[in-house]
């Protein structure tokens, strides 16, 4: 016996105990699988734990006692997993591994071995044999023949497998299998690396490759595929590089809050954290009736007043004169991934219309009328949740016919009286420095591994430039992240999020005390214990996140000073981008200075919907592909609402490419995320400038006793720019 064998021996029966010491056979056949897959006794311990947790309770018992009968089928298992890892592999590609010099060989999956032509030995059998690289037709093989080149082995003790021919230790020759084309597999496993962050003690076979050391372990698992990463984070193109700016004629900020200072901003919210903490799945088919209703009730009286209407009409009364009317625009499922305007019904809540839907027919483009919407545009944009004012006539035929849309008027804009914002300017705060925000979202870290390179990056930045506001969107540790897709994780997430998020934060109060932390958290965060939109915050004790910190719901709208914030961390512009139907139609109120002219901007149309709906998600319902990551909760629809005046600045980080835009005197950003998938992101820096002083001493000297009330007009002067991490 070799010293080898007699170490894999003794730590067999450390592990096995008396099922392998007291029967030769088990013991035999435990060394056979050890050495035709590369693994070490703990790993071959683990596998059998696992295979025993992932089988029925009864048959449990029965495959308790570990024997012969019970490793065979213990092979079995690991022998698909092999193979499932050699599909992977070849599935990948024979090229170099992405982000690995060439001088360094790549390492191949335990249990497959090349062979000449680059043919695959799945799961080990041939013991390093090939076959010639290009067989023409099959041979027979003299079973007892070896080629020189490759030493004489000896078959495992124990195998199942018996050469052809009695008396020969040699492996007979036999055609490997073909490689598949990259398409033939298409697997939908997540691609962790070899990580230090990942590893167990006991992760390495008995010739140091990467095996799964527990039933967690992500190394080698047969879900593991090569990484995508073509480079390392830190060898990214243009780290903290420039990419647009908004209002490039604003000087930008030099310096931020002074090291070692207080605050310099006010926050201030009217969120109630008990309206936000209700008990989700629980919902009443009455409730989210009646809160559906109230919503096309809110619409009407809006449009009312802002178009002078003073009464509204039933769609379903028949009649030659036309009407106007307010409804929800509904699209009936289809096989399609996108509805038509001609598929749609509008329905009418119980004071208009006791309810009931009709079915939409728009009149031809050229007697079609628009008005409300921005100059130059010549259609307008509908999808499934829409709230609408239409003006038209019930014929008789079982549908409105639409022969004028009204769109949704601007909300009021934000004022402040002109001594409180010299106050917040020019007070002994900010001293007549601009506001300073950084804004970035989720993910933090990238697909490849859970060490959140990319915001370790912004913790650089943040503490170095020291910004008034860090304004910070989830998903923080996401859901969708392979490792915790595969549970390749040995760390709760709370743990996750306390080694890696909480400490990084205390590192910028650290070095910046004066900037204010805000958290939001995203649906698709595992450490919120509340998973419907509209979200509760974040819990901070049971994260560990700083005092200083400030914890806000989703969506949410606060005030910095005196400029009015709203944001949410879900993909709205997404979800509208794919279920907007545009229907064209002629202004009915052309401005004459653009003579005609056709302006196109479909992302600013967008954001229009957002706005003139006064909700942060008004696509109702929520599409089926994205239902599942949202968890809309109709019954607090209200909470979703934008009342009051038009925010300031809105934040709605999206997929979509970033963006800086003004539409309707509202600043709206999107930071996009921080981290792609395998690749750096952006995020966004803003600075708002204050107001000139004299302007605001002139108002309050013209005005008297009455102070005089402002427009914040933030979108002047704020200067917006996205930055690549």
């Amino acid at each position: 016996m070799s010293e080898s064998e007699g170490t894999l021996r003794k730590e067999l029966g450390d592990h096995f105990h008396q099922a392998v010491l007291e029967h030769p056979d088990v013991m035999v056949e435990c060394l056979s699988i050890l050495r035709l897959y590369n693994l070490a006794p703990a790993d071959l311990f683990f596998k059998y734990e696992a295979f025993l947790m992932s089988r029925p309770s009864g048959l449990r018992a029965k495959l308790g006692n570990l024997s012969l009968d019970t490793l065979r089928e213990l092979r079995s298992e690991i022998q698909r997993e092999q193979q499932a890892i050699a599909v992977a592999a070849m599935a990948g590609g024979t090229g170099a591994t992405p982000g690995r010099s060439n001088d360094q060989p790549s390492k191949q999956a335990v249990g497959m071995r090349k062979g000449k032509g680059n043919m695959a030995d799945i799961g080990g059998f041939l013991e390093g044999l090939s076959t010639p690289s290009r067989p023409t037709k099959s041979r027979t093989t003299n079973s007892g023949a070896r080629s020189s080149t490759h030493p004489t082995h000896d078959p495992p003790a124990g195998s199942s497998f018996s050469p052809s021919v009695t008396g020969t230790t040699s492996t007979p020759y036999r055609a490997s299998p073909a490689v598949p084309a990259a398409s033939s597999y298409r697997p939908d496993a997540p691609k962790p690396t070899n990580n230090a962050f990942l590893e167990t003690p006991s992760g390495k076979g008995t010739h140091g490759l990467s095996v799964p050391s527990s039933p967690t372990s992500p190394a080698g698992s047969p879900t593991s595929t090569p990484s995508q990463l073509t480079q390392p984070f830190d060898l990214r193109p243009q780290p903290h590089s420039l990419v647009e700016t908004l209002n490039s004629q604003l000087p930008k900020v030099r310096e931020g809050v002074p090291s070692g200072s207080k605050p310099r901003v006010v926050l201030s919210s009217t969120a109630d954290p008990k309206q936000w903490n209700y008990r989700y799945m629980f919902e009443k088919i009455s409730q989210r009736s009646e809160a559906l209703d109230d919503s096309i009730d809110d619409y009407a009286e809006n449009i009312k007043d802002a178009y002078g209407i003073s009464e509204l009409g039933d769609p379903h009364f028949v009649s030659e004169e036309s009407i106007y009317t307010v409804g929800r625009i509904l699209s009936p499922p289809t096989d399609t991934s996108k509805a038509t305007t001609t598929s749609l019904f509008l329905e009418s809540s119980r004071l208009l219309g006791a309810g009931k839907r009709i079915a939409l027919r728009f009149a031809p483009a050229h007697n079609l009328k628009v008005r409300g919407g921005a100059p130059g545009v010549k259609g307008f944009g509908l999808f499934p949740g829409c709230l609408a004012c239409v003006k038209g006539r019930n014929g008789g035929g079982g549908a409105f016919v639409v022969e004028e849309v009204l769109l949704p008027a601007p909300s009021a804009l934000a004022q402040s009286s002109a001594s409180e914002l010299l106050d917040f300017q020019y007070g002994d705060k900010l001293k007549g420095q601009p506001i300073s925000m950084m804004t970035a979202a989720g993910p933090y870290t990238l697909e490849d591994d859970l060490s959140y390179a990319p915001l370790s990056a912004l913790a650089e930045v943040v503490s170095r430039e020291r910004p008034d506001v860090l304004l910070l969107l989830g998903p923080f540790v996401d859901s969708q992240h392979p490792f915790i897709v595969s549970g390749a994780i040995t760390q709760t997430p709370n743990d996750i999020f306390r080694d890696q998020v909480s400490r990084r934060l205390q590192n910028i109060l650290d070095a910046s005390p004066g900037t204010v932390i805000i958290l939001v958290p995203s649906v698709r965060d595992v450490i919120s214990r509340h998973m419907a939109f509209p979200q509760s915050m974040l819990d901070k004790e049971v994260l560990g996140l700083p005092k200083r910190v400030k914890v806000l719901p989703n969506p949410c709208t606060f005030s910095i000073n005196e400029v009015i914030v709203a944001l949410s961390s879900v993909d709205i512009l997404f979800h509208l981008r794919r279920e907007e139907l545009y229907q064209r139609a002629e202004e009915a109120e052309p401005d004459p200075e653009m003579k005609g002219t056709e302006v196109k901007d479909a992302m600013a149309n967008l954001l229009r919907h957002v706005l003139g709906q006064r909700s942060f998600y008004p696509i109702f319902p929520p599409p089926e592909t994205s239902a599942a990551d949202l968890n809309l909760d109709v019954t607090h629809y209200p909470l979703l609402k934008m009342d009051g005046p038009a925010p300031d600045v809105l934040i709605l980080p999206s997929k979509l490419k970033h963006f800086s835009k003004i539409v309707d005197s509202t600043l709206v950003i999107n930071p996009a995320y921080l981290a792609r998938p395998h690749t750096a992101g952006t995020f966004a820096k803003v600075y708002i400038h204050p107001i000139p002083k004299p302007e605001l001493e002139h108002a309050i000297s013209s005005a008297g006793e009455l102070d005089e009330f402002r427009d914040h007009q933030v979108w002047d002067r704020a200067r917006s720019e996205v930055w690549r991490i």
